[in-house]
């Protein structure tokens, strides 16, 4: 990918590669289960009025998910669809304001919805929380019959937090909670969560977010991440998916994950001090030359798989003002959102995703898909 027109640097000097290598890797991690959650999602689908998907604010193209665009576009279903991007509190308030301007601009051109926030924040979560109480009033206004409440479906590609999502929401009804995170009360969690991808494996039940004296129930769904196939994928999105935590770590080599997260890093100035030891006074493209810098005395005995591992989780978890999809680095005459969610679905044009036939092998057990 061509990157003309990128940052000044600091160490003018420097030229940082607008191209990363071509390695032999894994493109996909799309499994039986997240195809048998997708063709749940469209068999429910008109039991429900809302999509709230779910991204990483540091991969806004990486962790989108055609396969949502392919249902949600053709047009069958009567869905709103909101974007929430996650992990608000990795991306600082005096870097975010040109970011979020970008994200706007890209979102008006698809007139499509999004909100920024911390899945953990009792804040956060009130205010998605009025954003689906002022849907789910706007139905009753309208006098659309919802006989089983207003639904709504958290999506996303794994690791993104959606059951942490879920668990906040269901919580802010809950009698007593911790004023700073919802994450620290006492109450049973309704939807599993971890740190790694792939905890939830199966799509669950209504969920009630509401009061249960409200007029109308409102009700979350909760899925399990939903990855690219291979024919809708490619190394870049593979590896920043890596980098976001929504693949297991276990799937790319360390080294050439290392080695992709330096090469977004050199196409950005740092705002916190240093990306690496010397990356303002010294950056190099060179990985090996990385780690090596990377090893303190303690670490010397360490191989450079167990280094590149633990630099990739430390940036993965903790890394702040960071973009691991590089097109967010582009001017609008370098990069169109609309041409690319375009070419992403023809890439989808003949990928079937039949509901029918799932339940025709389960046949009389249809209780697979109510709710």
């Amino acid at each position: 990918m061509s990157l003309p027109r990128l940052l000044t640097r600091r160490h003018s000097s420097f030229v940082p590669r607008y191209a990363f290598p071509k390695y032999n890797i894994r493109k996909s991690d799309f499994k039986g289960h997240q195809m048998k959650a997708l063709k749940k999602f469209e068999y429910l689908a008109p039991q429900l009025k809302m999509i709230i998907e779910l991204r990483d604010i540091r991969a806004p193209l990486s962790t989108r998910n055609v396969l949502f665009d392919k249902i949600l576009f053709s047009k069958k279903y009567d869905l709103e669809r909101l974007i929430v991007y996650t992990k608000s509190d990795l991306m600082s308030h005096a870097n975010s304001r040109e970011y979020l301007k970008k994200l706007a601009s890209w979102h008006d051109q698809m007139n499509e919805k999004f909100i920024i926030i911390d899945c953990r924040k009792v804040s956060d979560a009130k205010n998605l929380m009025d954003i689906i109480n002022w849907s789910s009033k706007k139905t009753l206004e309208e006098g659309i019959p919802l006989p089983m409440g207003f639904r709504a479906l958290v999506t996303g590609v794994p690791n993104l937090g959606k059951s942490t999502l879920v668990n906040s929401l269901r919580m802010l009804n809950a009698d007593t909670y911790d004023p700073e995170r919802i994450g620290r009360r006492k109450n049973i969690k309704v939807a599993k969560t971890g740190n790694v991808a792939g905890v939830t494996r199966s799509t669950s039940e209504c969920i009630r977010i509401s009061p249960s004296k409200s007029t109308q129930g409102v009700y979350l769904i909760d899925t399990p991440g939903i990855g690219l196939p291979g024919r809708a994928s490619t190394d870049q999105r593979f590896l920043a998916q890596a980098l976001c935590g929504c693949i297991k770590n276990n799937l790319i080599d360390p080294v050439i994950l290392a080695d992709f997260l330096l090469y977004t890093m050199n196409l950005q100035n740092c705002k916190h001090g240093e990306w690496y030891s010397s990356s303002t006074t010294n950056p190099t493209n060179d990985i090996d030359e990385v780690l090596n810098r990377l090893k303190s005395l303690k670490d010397l005995r360490k191989d450079d798989t167990a280094i590149a591992l633990k630099w990739v989780n430390e940036w993965s978890k903790n890394g702040r003002d960071i973009v691991f999809d590089v097109e967010m680095l582009l001017s609008p005459d370098e990069f169109s959102y609309k041409d690319y969610v375009v070419q992403e679905l023809k890439k989808l044009s003949d990928f079937e995703i039949n509901a029918a036939s799932t339940i025709k092998r389960h046949g009389a057990n249809r209780s697979v898909f109510q709710l």
